[in-house]
């Protein structure tokens, strides 16, 4: 059996349910794969970590923040070229 690539390994971390049993099986038994699922790991780990911002946003204050602008401003639309025949 050919080894499942890189996005199915990432699959196996965040969406294990939508990895086909067969992908799901060969990899449990093999070496090669599971070296690439721990590296698959690590770098979600990796992105998880960079990715962080070490606070929680206040949503409910954003919100007054916007609405509190009143309406949005109504962009023009662009000229628009003229339209194709059917």
């Amino acid at each position: 059996m050919r080894h499942p690539n890189d996005g199915t390994l990432r699959r196996l971390l965040d969406e294990p349910e939508g990895v086909a049993d067969t992908d799901r099986e060969h990899v449990a038994g093999c070496p090669v794969c599971l070296s690439g699922l721990a590296a698959a790991g690590e770098d979600a780990a990796f992105a998880g970590a960079a990715l962080h911002i070490g606070t929680d946003p206040d949503v409910d204050a954003g919100w007054r923040r916007l609405t509190a602008a009143g309406e949005p401003r109504r962009v023009p639309a662009t000229a628009r070229g003229p339209r194709p025949d059917p």
